[in-house]
């Protein structure tokens, strides 16, 4: 029998109500620590279960259901009475289809399972089993609406209105559409003779700095970075400059302390055994 057959037992009672509403509360909770992950090739936020549970113990959740119980069912201070009622919340969120158990595969099990291995987004596949362990995986199905959501669509509507009323405009505001194109006209061919430029000094620098990967000119220019990352900094030799090899770098080095900080772990209690 799975957890979640097994805590759908425990006799207590969540509405599917009470599950949206925990969810639009807890969705972007800073306790979850969400990353980024690849989920059916989009991006989803995913994190451990136990961070939901301590998710459950915040201040925010705790004035929530003080103030509405009924919605917000309070945590009980038993340990054992805290499991089940964090079990029971987090199962009505799964028969909600707001979170889906997940597994995340390493490399060569993206391989196995006709994925492609990213570096910045670990691929996640459906778990067979919704076992509500600590470490277990979990994505949300479930995005609530925000202001800028409405603010974005009456924008796109109000843009596409005023494209279709072009005939109605004055002739000032269509004079203005018309500097402002060329201006964006001239901005995009900036960028296409700068990125020529960069290519053309990059290739006959390689006679002197081969050595170090060669002279750029915006090393960040086509990088997966924001639109004011993309000009710092000015210039660069090699790949040690970009955006990319940095984060990897940051990655890399992470990764080492966290090896090191297991090693330690592991010979601190060797030798307290001893």
């Amino acid at each position: 029998m799975s957890a979640v057959d097994q805590g759908s037992n425990a006799g207590v009672s969540v509405n599917a109500g009470s599950a949206v509403a925990i969810a639009n509360l807890l969705r972007n909770h800073k306790e979850l620590k969400q990353r980024q992950g690849l989920f059916q090739a989009k991006q989803t936020d995913f994190f451990r279960y136990k961070r939901f549970v301590r998710a459950l113990h915040s201040e925010e959740y705790a004035n929530k259901s003080a103030s509405q119980p009924e919605v917000y069912p309070p945590v009980p201070s038993s340990k054992i009475e805290d499991q089940l009622k964090s079990r029971e919340i987090f199962i009505q969120l799964i028969k909600a289809q707001l979170v889906i158990p997940v597994k995340k595969l390493h490399s060569q099990e993206c391989k196995q399972h006709g994925l492609k291995p990213s570096k910045d987004f670990p691929n996640l596949i459906v778990s067979n089993k919704a076992q509500l362990d600590a470490d277990e995986y979990f994505v949300w199905n479930y995005n609530p609406k925000t202001y800028m959501d409405y603010v974005i669509v009456i924008g796109v509507v109000s843009i596409i209105l005023a494209l279709v009323c072009y005939p109605l405009w004055p002739q000032s505001m269509r004079r203005g559409s018309y500097y402002v194109s060329l201006g964006a006209f001239g901005l995009l061919a900036a960028f296409f003779i700068v990125a020529i430029a960069r290519l053309i000094l990059y290739v006959l620098s390689l006679a002197v700095y081969k050595d170090v990967g060669g002279f750029w000119i915006f090393p960040n220019l086509f990088e997966d970075c924001g639109v004011l990352e993309s000009f710092k900094p000015f210039y660069g030799f090699g790949e040690k400059t970009t955006y990319s090899y940095i984060k990897k770098m940051k990655r890399m080095k992470k990764k080492q302390a966290k090896r090191e900080t297991h090693k330690k772990k592991a010979i601190d209690e060797k030798t307290v055994q001893n």
